[in-house]
């Protein structure tokens, strides 16, 4: 049951509900002064909830919910049915597709009548989709992550990334699964009583304890760090073996044919590896981008007030666009993806084409008369018979069954079927 007393208060410490800007806080002082809840639901009716959604915001929110399910569905499905992609650098990508598509779900789910959720229910509904919602980008970092990883050992370290080919399928999984199973412990924490609603805590966020909003904003903090690192270190890489080569140029002139061969050999495996490692800086900056954005956005307009353009009548109201641009990088990853991995593009080209193709074939076969499987073509009437007829004459000689003008044989064709229906 719930415990009126082991409420905390938030953060902001204020000892009057009339200062408060939004319902959840002041129904969080009022519970803690061992009120009801209907009654401090009723007393903080006034103040505007930051869950209400527009018509505008909700479009948008399915929207980009279902761009984002859609699209990593498709990469992780060309991950799969393509042989030549099962590589260590594409099971992080499937992994970073799958971790997308939790940002998705979360969208979809958001936009939820969270209205039409009564009662203490409402704020328990509330914690559990903002939990999910942090959960997805924390793995989302953890997935770029990764692949940050795997490029920097195979540009920086190219000799123990080839003599550790053999294992890397093994040591991906590893690493896959291992980060799935620590970061769903800590990231699931405020769903399973660690929140301001089941515990008591002295410093609260709304309904989440600063701690654990502290040890959240960490995790992802320490998984930036290790991509800006590896980011930062696979492009000095990459300029300084570009430079070496430019200025290298004229002394290879004199190399003969064979000894040309292996060198270009290794250079192509080289240029493969930095393309693959150019693909993961374009969804590194696109996630820095649209992480830092709803940071810097959000207090600024809080600070602004009724000037914010994203205001929606409280300081509060852009709070309302944090998850859609927080998950935007969830959208523009598997584009990315699909667009610089030719291998997964022509793989997915090809499964939209048989598609296509059975689709056709299937709208073709429908379209086609049933009574003409059911009625023998030398019992139809004259018309058919005698197109039956004129298959079997010679060439050059005039078709004698038809009671019409002479036609071709698919004009005749076609003008037996019109004849039986």
């Amino acid at each position: 049951m719930f415990n009126n007393s082991s409420l905390a208060s938030p953060v902001t410490g204020r000892t009057s509900a009339r200062e408060f800007n939004r319902q959840i806080p002041c129904i969080l002082w009022h519970l803690q002064n061992k009120s009801s809840y209907n009654q401090a639901e009723q007393a903080c009716s006034a103040y505007t909830d930051f869950v209400e959604f527009g018509t505008g915001l909700t479009v948008a929110f399915w929207l980009t919910g279902l761009h984002i399910i859609i699209s990593n569905a498709a990469v992780l499905w060309g991950i799969i049915r393509t042989p030549e992609l099962r590589k260590q650098i594409y099971m992080f990508m499937a992994n970073l597709a799958v971790a997308d598509m939790l940002a998705g779900t979360g969208l979809l789910v958001r936009c939820q009548a969270v209205a039409q959720v009564v009662g203490l229910s409402r704020l328990y509904f509330i914690l559990n989709i903002a939990t999910f919602i942090v959960y997805s980008q924390m793995m989302s970092a953890s997935a770029l992550c990764l692949l940050s990883l795997s490029t920097y050992v195979a540009i920086r370290h190219p000799i123990f990334f080839h003599t550790h080919a053999h294992s890397a399928r093994r040591d991906a999984g590893v690493a896959i699964v291992t980060s799935w199973l620590i970061l769903t412990l800590f990231g699931f924490t405020p769903s399973m009583g660690w929140n301001c609603l089941d515990m008591p805590d002295l410093k609260c966020l709304d309904i989440f304890p600063l701690a654990a909003v502290a040890l959240e904003f960490i995790t992802i903090l320490l998984l930036i760090c290790v991509m800006l690192f590896t980011n930062i270190s696979v492009y000095i890489a990459i300029k300084e073996r570009q430079k070496r080569r430019l200025g290298q140029a004229g002394g290879h002139n004199d190399h003969n044919a064979l000894q040309d061969q292996p060198n270009d050999a290794a250079e192509r495996k080289y240029q493969r590896s930095v393309h693959k490692a150019r693909t993961v800086m374009i969804q590194v900056v696109a996630a820095f981008i649209f992480w830092l954005l709803p940071m810097i956005l959000i207090p600024a307009c809080i600070k602004a007030g009724e000037k914010c353009p994203f205001s929606t009548g409280d300081t509060f109201g852009v709070s309302l666009l944090g998850p859609l641009l927080m998950a935007f990088n969830s959208a523009i990853n598997p584009v990315a993806s699909i667009i610089r991995t030719p291998d997964l593009r022509q793989s997915l080209r090809r499964d939209i084409t048989t598609i296509y193709q059975a689709l056709t074939t299937m709208i073709r076969a429908n379209r086609v008369n049933p009574q003409d499987e059911q009625i023998p073509l030398n019992q139809r009437s004259g018309t058919g018979a005698g197109f039956g007829s004129e298959q079997n004459m010679p060439t050059g000689q005039p078709a004698t069954g038809l009671n019409v003008t002479p036609f071709n044989r698919g004009r005749a064709g076609s003008l037996a079927i019109i004849e039986i229906d």
